[in-house]
């Protein structure tokens, strides 16, 4: 049980990077760019306060309120997974590696529509 646990937990950890790689990349098409820390791996106590810094610029972006909600969206569901997974390290349970998986999938869903509507508008 403990190998499958800490499976999930592995395949969790890649899925926030891989979601956490698309809202820099993001962050860097947007209007007004949000530099958010790059680094191989970037450890939890660096990526939350930047992820938080990208949500609170949202409303100072030149875009609809439909961009900038999906931007909030993404960070929110971002940053409840990366609490949701802290919590699941420390006692894990399936439903809670569940939600984990699940707010993930919302941030990268949201952070992808906003990724194709600024594509092309990069570099404008």
């Amino acid at each position: 049980m403990a190998d499958r646990n800490d499976e999930t937990m592995g395949a969790l950890a890649h899925v926030i990077s891989v979601v956490y790689s698309l809202l820099v990349d993001v962050c860097q098409m947007l209007p007004v760019p949000i530099g958010l820390p790059t680094d191989r791996n970037v450890p939890a106590t660096n990526a939350v306060p930047a992820i938080e810094r990208a949500a609170a610029l949202a409303k100072d972006q030149p875009m609809g309120e439909a961009q900038e909600a999906q931007l909030v969206v993404g960070c929110i569901h971002l940053l409840a997974a990366i609490d949701l997974y802290a919590l699941c390290a420390a006692r894990y349970t399936d439903i809670r590696a569940d939600a984990v998986g699940l707010n993930l999938a919302h941030a990268e869903e949201s952070l992808k529509r906003l990724s194709a509507w600024l594509a092309p508008r990069a570099g404008d």
